[in-house]
């Protein structure tokens, strides 16, 4: 039995426990929960959101509190084309950040879990200018990835995994600032998203540093559908893995694992972003068992420089979709990790 195999047999599957499992993971050294959405303002604009909680651990020393705890928080105005961004990063030295069971706080970004089905997160930018005070309800469907929990991001490596689960349709009020411009929310759809992994992380290749890349795309369709596809590549060498959830109206989860159950194809041209140079496929067809989607952003801008807190530029954003089989459309998110800025000519 080859070391991988020997590795696979000692993962253990995670048996979720809510609202405690909405928190951090002191045991791990690894984690994220995020939360994007799509929200209506008494004005008539239309906004969508990205309010992403980090957590990095470098030591199991006892002696010393060896974590980091970034956040990402991006407003992106679809009625103007318009994408806002601000991040922090500290860690627990006075206070600045930190977790409990019932709380996630950095700096002024702060996740209040108030059950298993209800949260409060609220946001406000170093400059005060961009801010969100949200009360997300859910309908008590959490969806759950890959086997009880365990999510294997590479069939080829099946080390490389996370515990994930997803809260979709979360029913969003509140209020908003951008620029210094308040708005209220008077309907919005949310989608909680939550990862851990690394609890030895010395056993296991990192899930989200090194050359480590993805496209992941969460949907909720018009009929009460909701889908993740998620395009793994451990290297810039390695062909791509495509893995999927699907979940129906009644509550029906089926899991897309093995090779070519799912086809995830970038098409038309790159956007290439004006700050960065870096080029992103916006545009993807995605064929699935029964049908298929065909993507596109709801506008190019929305590129998330996170060089100061997590040293990582990836593009985050809106999108809309559109199954032609199935006559449906879709709403969600989309998240392309790892491209790079192509050298220049003098470069080496």
């Amino acid at each position: 039995m080859n070391k991988i195999k020997i590795l696979v047999l000692s993962l253990c599957f995670f048996h979720f426990s809510f609202p405690k499992d909405h928190s951090f993971h002191s045991d791990y050294g690894l984690e994220w929960c995020y939360f994007v959405g799509f929200v209506e303002s008494t004005s008539g604009n239309s906004y969508g959101y990205e309010l992403s909680f980090f957590r990095l651990k470098f030591s199991d020393a006892e002696e010393w509190n060896a974590e980091l705890f970034p956040v990402h928080f991006a407003i992106s105005d679809f009625s103007s084309k318009k994408h806002h961004t601000s991040q922090t990063i500290k860690r627990t030295i006075g206070d600045l950040a930190g977790y409990t069971d019932k709380t996630i706080y950095s700096g002024g970004y702060h996740l209040k879990i108030i059950s298993k089905d209800r949260f409060h997160i609220s946001a406000e930018s170093k400059s005060k200018d961009l801010s969100l005070d949200l009360e997300l309800i859910g309908n008590g469907k959490i969806l759950v990835h890959g086997k009880e929990g365990l999510s294997i991001k590479s069939n080829r490596n099946p080390n490389i995994f996370s515990y994930y689960y997803s809260y979709p349709r979360l029913k969003t009020l509140g209020t908003l600032s951008v620029n210094g411009k308040k708005e209220t929310i008077v309907s919005g759809s949310s989608w909680m998203d939550h990862e851990w992994s690394e609890k030895n992380a010395k056993s296991i290749p990192s899930l989200a540093t090194g050359n480590t890349s993805w496209d992941w795309i969460c949907l909720s369709d018009d009929f009460g559908g909701d889908y993740v596809f998620f395009r793994f590549r451990e290297s810039e060498t390695d062909p791509p893995e495509i893995f999927g959830t699907y979940r129906n109206s009644e509550g029906k989860v089926t899991s897309w694992t093995e090779p070519g159950q799912i086809q995830m194809e970038a098409i038309g041209t790159q956007w290439k972003s004006s700050k960065t140079k870096i080029e992103y496929p916006l545009h993807w067809k995605i064929q699935y068992p029964g049908g298929e989607w065909m993507v596109s952003p709801i506008f190019n801008e929305q590129e998330f420089d996170g060089t100061k807190s997590t040293r990582t530029i990836y593009w985050e954003g809106g999108v809309s979709a559109m199954d032609s089989i199935q006559k449906k459309s879709a709403k969600g998110y989309l998240e392309l990790k790892g491209y790079k800025k192509p050298k220049e000519w003098w470069e080496f």
